[in-house]
């Protein structure tokens, strides 16, 4: 007699593959700012887009305010003509309208694609050395709320 044929065995299924990274291969130092708070928006009357942005780390004295940071900002894909000489400013707070905050851009809407603030924006931050120091986050102003705040954490 012959032995009966082998069973055949199922094929394991492959392990499906890790989540993509959202920090992986972006650049800099990848995803060491996080957004905590915003982005808010306040009523200027859309005559100015005035940012006005808080950067801290959580983990030292609760909140430290950090300093040489800035950001890259589009609107529509055409970067918005922020100087990389204006910087946070470290172990300082100020009060705004919608937050504290350690950092403040104005810019008019004559330099804004086109030509007025409302609209959709990419926003992500830059370190000392000009290097990318968070995924990109992306908002839409809505028409006459020119003011925009928000705080990105490294804690």
């Amino acid at each position: 007699a012959q032995p009966a044929p082998a069973e055949p065995t199922a094929t394991p299924e492959p392990a499906p593959p890790p989540a993509a990274d959202p920090c992986a291969g972006i650049g800099g130092d990848g995803c060491k700012f996080k957004l905590r708070g915003g982005p808010s928006f306040a009523n200027n009357g859309g005559g100015e887009l005035k940012l006005q942005l808080h950067f801290i780390h959580s983990g030292v004295e609760g909140g430290q305010p950090q300093g040489s940071y800035f950001v890259w900002m589009e609107k529509d894909g055409q970067k918005l003509p922020i100087s990389d000489a204006i910087r946070s400013i470290a172990l300082q707070d100020q009060q705004g309208t919608l937050g504290e905050y350690n950092y403040e851009v104005k810019i008019a809407p004559s330099s804004i694609p086109g030509g007025t603030v409302a609209g959709n924006y990419a926003i992500w931050v830059l370190d000392g050395n000009g290097e990318r120091d968070s995924v990109t986050y992306t908002f839409t102003i809505p028409d006459g709320q020119g003011e925009v705040w928000m705080e990105f954490d490294q804690g």
